[in-house]
């Protein structure tokens, strides 16, 4: 009769036990499936946890998405069998938005920036070549022997002159059609504005015909 019991009970403590022991399993193996790395959405910091994946290979995985199994990661530069044996229990191929390296983006954003103050800088040096000056137009400068004749030249031309501004050119033009042509260089100090002083900066600089 005791036999019997004993017998009875450690039947059902080995029962108990195996269903632990199996509940136990079905567990470790629930959370090892919660915790696999989805190889097509995972960014590279989770991939780099990978075992045997640098960040390198974890940068050439994120280039070649998205993988349907692991045969398709052979075609990633640098895996090998041994890598992809080690990883297989770790990794998963679910279909998903592929997750993008934060470098690339920042990379991205900052090439633009420095394209658009390139731009800037270029816009910015051209304004400042065209800038007037106070001989006159920046474009203005004359040509060693250069001469502009006074009787014949239009308001652009004149500004080349030193000291000869838009407001001083046009006052010579409406000097000349009021009075007609000039007779001698000097006469163009009866034009208003144009004095002593200016008119020996740019006598070596005007004639009254070719």
């Amino acid at each position: 009769m005791r036999v019997a019991m004993l017998a009875a009970a450690l039947c059902v403590g080995v029962a108990f036990f195996q269903t632990a022991l199996r509940a136990q399993s079905d567990c470790t193996s629930s959370q090892t499936t919660k915790s696999k790395i989805n190889i097509n959405t995972a960014d590279l910091s989770t991939l780099e946890t990978l075992p045997g994946i640098t960040p390198t290979l974890a940068q050439k995985i994120i280039d070649g998405r998205p993988y349907k199994n692991s045969a398709d990661l052979m075609k990633v530069d640098g895996m090998t069998k041994s890598k992809i044996s080690g990883i297989r229990k770790h990794i998963s191929f679910s279909s998903g938005t592929t997750a993008k390296k934060k470098k690339s983006s920042t990379s991205e954003e900052s090439a633009a920036t420095k394209s658009s103050e390139e731009s800037t800088g270029v816009a910015s040096s051209s304004s400042k070549s065209e800038a007037p000056t106070p001989t006159g137009r920046a474009s203005g400068k004359m040509a060693p022997g250069e001469k502009i004749n006074l009787n014949t030249a239009g308001v652009d031309e004149l500004e080349r002159l030193p000291g000869i501004g838009p407001s001083r050119a046009q006052a010579i033009v409406d000097y000349r059609s009021q009075n007609g042509p000039f007779k001698s260089p000097e006469d163009v100090m009866k034009v208003k504005g144009i004095k002593s002083g200016e008119f020996s900066k740019l006598k070596d600089y005007i004639k009254l015909s070719d």
